[in-house]
C-alpha cells in the first residue's frame, strides 16, 4: 500500500517571527526561538528552543540550529549546516555545505567557513588552528 506524507511547516506559538520571513516545506521552529526580519529558511530547517536568529539570514535545506544558539545578521548557511548548542555565529558569516559547528564555539563576524568543515567545541574561529576539514572538494 502506498501512503503519501505531507510535510508542513511547524512553528511553535511561543516563537517570535519577524516580518518578511519565508519558510519552506518541513521547517520547524521550536518554542521561544526568535527569528529576525527577512530571513529565508529552506526545506527541513530546524530551529530549536531558545535560539536567536538575526535579520537577513538565509539557511539552505537541512540546517539544524540547536538550543541557545545566537546567529547574527546577514549570515548565509549552505546545505546541512549543524550548529550545536550555545554556539555564537557573528554577523555576515558565510558557510558552505556539510558543516558542523560544535557546542560553545564562536564564529567571528564576516568569517567564511569552507564546505566540509568541523569547528571543535569551545573554540573561536578563525584563529588559524580550529578548522578540521572532513574532506576537500576537488
Amino acid at each position: 500500500m502506498y501512503q503519501e506524507y505531507y510535510f508542513m511547516t511547524n512553528i511553535d506559538s511561543s516563537a517570535i517571527i519577524g516580518n518578511g520571513v519565508k519558510t519552506q516545506e518541513s521547517t520547524v521552529i521550536e518554542g521561544d526561538a526568535k527569528i529576525g526580519d527577512n530571513c529565508v529558511l529552506g526545506n527541513k530547517v530546524v530551529i530549536q528552543k531558545h535560539a536567536v536568529i538575526g535579520s537577513g539570514v538565509t539557511m539552505e535545506d537541512g540546517c539544524v540550529i540547536e538550543r541557545k544558539v545566537n546567529v547574527g545578521n546577514n549570515c548565509v548557511f549552505g546545505k546541512k549546516v549543524i550548529v550545536e548548542g550555545h554556539a555564537v555565529i557573528g554577523s555576515g558569516v558565510k558557510m558552505g555545505d556539510d558543516i558542523v559547528i560544535e557546542k560553545d564555539t564562536t564564529v567571528l563576524d564576516n568569517a567564511t567557513v569552507a564546505t566540509g568543515t568541523v569547528l571543535p567545541a569551545g573554540k573561536t574561529f578563525p584563529d588559524g588552528i580550529t578548522t578540521k576539514a572532513k574532506y576537500h572538494p576537488s
